[in-house]
């Protein structure tokens, strides 16, 4: 008796999948190029926010549904996912991909977590690169230094006899040997550039380390890559994102050479993300109006301009960021600086406003956040209310009393998630200079989203990782992903998975001007999505950073497969 129940539920199931499938059998199906299914599939789309299958036909999603129905409607190439997730394609809001290609034939710093480490690396490369020539590299850690300062002699006893120059991790300090600083004829008695820092032992000579625009002074000496060079930077820069899932970013800083290769990669169609090119303020006053109408002609939907990027202060690290407090630190006193007084900068973004320009601003001190923020305001009163999506990138620091103007000003937080934790920067360097108050403000995204404010994420690669999957750990957690630290950095301003996933899709989407075409997964969107291995809701915050990429599809063509096992 006890078994009838069984048997009679078993014969239902039966008659159910018999009926279903007699129906998949009399409807005529549809065709589609690929059908993904048995995958769990969160859409960021509100109206249906999960799904089972998908499919695609013409690079475009057709259908969401589940598997049943999607077998049922539609006949094509058929990949199950196997319960996988399925994410669309991540936006990487400010990135360098030219800048960290070129680093990737370069020595790399970016493992060692010790002075010894990095030493031992240099030596090597030097080994491995022997001559007379430049020795390059990039990636060391400023919080392996005091006060983020190497010393040149430290690389004099690994080669005396070669120019030795290395970028460090943040982007705005590089290290050099004696020869080089010689090379460039820099001594006690050479000034400070605008903008830069020369630092300097007790006697005033330059001590090895130069910041912000003083390292232009040696730089400027290296030979640029070719051409040829920069688009196979490009493109091995372009692998890589596809590999973390990444299938649109906003190029931080291009130049007339990073536009020429964005736009020869897309007129050959062999540009695997969908990019918006932020010009460097400079270079744009000077680009000619062929290389802009030549670049709008390729492929929109792949490559497109109208952004100007505003390096508006410098970093913590060297004290060139711009704070509304003074620093504390050794040297004490200053507040930092803006690249541009507020008057000129209210100028330029109001004339870039008016114009139809999105505004990117580098701001990482308070003081230049709020700038950044008079300067829209400023901006808005004369042009009034325009659709121009302005954004501020880094906001280490934004004072309390901004927190609300993003949204009142329909400006973007656009944070770089992966720095917020207590790092060797922000305990060895940042503490002794601005203070445990003002360190456990840093990188507020919980504080603006909490004010309303729209964020969207990046990952200023090459300065640290591309991956936005440990990003996003680091944003729930605010403690180091790598597990080595497990200090965390005021718990307060975490954010939940969803705040970030729209961050890095919808919004970032909303913010490159695409929302129409990517950033979630609807019928009509383009088919930019990610497989993941292992589903973002059902593992603990702390080993999201390592779910792994399967697979990233652009144009419901995969760009990316993970090799078997790997």
């Amino acid at each position: 008796m006890t078994t009838m129940p069984r048997v009679n539920k078993a014969i239902k199931l039966a008659a159910w999948s018999s009926l279903a499938a007699l129906i998949v059998a009399c409807v005529p199906q549809e065709p589609a190029d690929l059908i993904v299914a048995n995958a769990a599939i969160y859409t960021l789309n509100p109206d249906r926010p999960w799904a089972e299958a998908i499919a695609i036909r013409d690079g475009r999603i057709v259908a969401l549904g589940s598997t049943m129905e999607i077998r049922a409607r539609f006949t094509g190439t058929e990949r199950d996912a196997l319960g996988a997730m399925v994410l669309p394609g991540f936006h990487d809001a400010h990135a360098h991909p030219i800048d960290a290609g070129v680093d990737l034939s370069r020595c790399d710093l970016s493992a060692a977590e010790a002075v010894e480490q990095i030493l031992a690396t240099v030596a090597d490369c030097d080994a491995r690169d022997p001559g007379d020539g430049w020795l390059l590299g990039h990636g060391w850690s400023l919080g392996l230094f005091a006060e983020g300062n190497p010393h040149k002699s430290l690389l004099d006893g690994i080669a005396a006899n070669r120019p030795i120059l290395l970028a460090g991790a943040d982007g705005h300090s590089s290290w050099a040997n004696s020869f080089a600083i010689a090379l460039a004829g820099i001594d006690a008695d050479t000034q400070d550039p605008p903008l830069g820092v020369i630092e300097r032992d007790a006697d005033g000579s330059p001590s090895g380390t130069l910041r912000e625009t003083a390292q232009g002074l040696l730089w400027s000496l290296v030979p640029e890559p070719g051409t040829p060079e920069l688009e196979a930077a490009l493109r091995r820069a372009v692998g890589i994102l596809n590999s973390v899932g990444v299938t649109s970013l906003i190029e931080a800083n291009a130049d007339t050479r990073d536009l020429d290769a964005y736009t020869n990669l897309a007129a050959a169609s062999d540009l695997n993300v969908r990019v918006v090119a932020s010009i460097g303020n400079a270079v744009f006053d000077e680009l000619p109006a062929q290389a802009l109408e030549r670049l709008a002609s390729i492929n929109p939907s792949y490559l497109r301009a109208g952004s100007v990027k505003i390096f508006l202060d410098g970093v913590l690290e060297g004290e060139t960021a711009a704070l509304l407090e003074p620093y504390s630190g050794a040297r004490g006193g200053g507040r930092g600086r803006l690249s541009l007084s507020a008057e000129a900068l209210a100028r330029r973004v109001t004339e870039l406003d008016a114009a139809g320009i999105q505004v990117h601003v580098h701001a990482i001190g308070d003081w230049a956040v709020q700038a950044a923020l008079d300067a829209f305001a400023a901006a808005r009163r004369v042009n009034g209310a325009r659709d121009n999506r302005h954004h501020i990138a880094h906001l280490q620091l934004v004072d309390p009393g901004d927190y609300a103007r993003f949204t009142a000003l329909d400006v973007t937080a656009n944070f770089q998630p992966v720095w917020a934790f207590p790092d060797d920067y922000i305990v060895n360097i940042n503490l002794p200079q601005v203070g445990p108050a003002r360190v456990e403000r840093m990188y507020p995204i919980g504080s603006l989203a909490r004010a309303g404010a729209r964020i969207v994420a990046g990952s200023d690669w090459n300065v640290t990782t591309p991956n936005p999957l440990v990003a996003i750990e680091t944003a729930l957690t605010r403690q180091d992903p790598s597990g080595r630290r497990t200090a965390v950095l005021n718990a307060e301003e975490a954010v939940d998975l969803d705040t970030m996933l729209r961050a890095y899709t919808v919004n970032g989407a909303w913010l490159m001007r695409q929302e129409q075409a990517t950033g979630m997964l609807a019928p009509g969107m383009r088919a930019d999505f990610v497989i993941l291995d292992k589903n973002l809701f059902e593992i603990p915050a702390s080993e999201i950073g390592e779910a792994r990429v399967l697979a990233t599809f652009l144009d419901g063509v995969a760009v990316f497969e993970a090799e078997a096992g790997g």
